[in-house]
């Protein structure tokens, strides 16, 4: 995408919107955004493939997942736990997770991680879930459930829907790109995408140009109507009286090397 400023002979700017291969040609950017934040796949189909890929039963790990996050992939504990499966930091590398937001990573992470369990506790599901939401550690050193109140409900929670048949998996998640916790970050992400730096730049620069134009009409309409009233006064007086607070704020700005941040070394924008 392309963002033109033409000004003509009469100090007329018109801007124009050019689409590319970045925004997907003739495609509008609002139907580029929705394409992009609502990736659907299908939640059962990734259970299934993990199940079958470490041996696990499938309904376990759904189990798993309604108790852990209630299937929500961007589910973060105050602990650090992320995702579906709801995966320490730590355990997640161990594991070969790169990023524990995405549903399928996660949730193949997590199957891996019981599976292990199961085979160290031979099969004893409860002292592998156990495990599981406290660490083999403290399994080994009490030899079972540890007597934590969050364990023994974690575990209790999960041989509950099991035994209740199971438990009903979504359809479909929005898909995300790192661990974002919000619509906010789910836009920023998509826009990341969507955006050049060039767009940006090419935007930003409009912006600013409109604002120096607009400030600096108001500034000047201001001087002149209160020239007459002011012509006693001090001159310094009256060109405080007449500089917006919004003005000073941005003419202060534009005298920073700040600008260079966002333009390119060549373009100028005030004067």
């Amino acid at each position: 995408m392309k963002i033109t400023s033409v000004t003509d002979a009469n100090g007329i700017t018109t801007t124009t919107i050019d689409t590319d291969a970045v925004s997907g040609g003739s495609a509008d950017f609002s139907s580029q955004l929705n394409e992009y934040m609502k990736t659907d796949s299908s939640l059962n189909a990734i259970f299934e493939k993990a199940a079958k890929s470490y041996g696990v039963d499938v309904e376990l790990l759904k189990a798993m997942a309604k108790a852990e996050s209630d299937f929500d992939p961007n589910a973060t504990s105050k602990s650090g736990a992320m995702g579906i499966m709801q995966l320490m930091p730590a355990t997640a590398k161990g594991l070969g997770v790169t990023d524990a937001y995405d549903p399928e990573q996660n949730i193949m992470g997590g199957a891996k991680y019981i599976a292990s369990l199961l085979d160290k506790y031979d099969g004893n599901v409860s002292y592998a879930l156990a495990a599981y939401n406290a660490g083999s550690g403290n399994v080994d050193k009490y030899g079972g459930i540890p007597p934590f109140e969050e364990t023994q409900n974690y575990v209790t929670k999960i041989l509950g829907y099991l035994q209740n048949g199971g438990v009903e998996v979504p359809d479909r998640w929005t898909s995300v790109t790192g661990g974002s916790d919000s619509s906010e970050d789910m836009l920023t992400d998509a826009l990341k995408q969507l955006f050049t730096r060039e767009d940006y730049e090419d935007f930003l620069r409009l912006f600013l140009e409109r604002l120096s134009q607009r400030l600096e009409e108001k500034v000047s309409g201001i001087g002149n109507e209160n020239s007459d009233e002011k012509a006693d006064s001090d001159p310094a007086d009256n060109e405080e009286a007449d500089v917006s607070d919004a003005y000073i704020a941005f003419r202060n700005f534009g005298n920073t090397n700040r600008m260079a941040v966002y333009l390119k070394p060549s373009e100028k924008i005030l004067k």
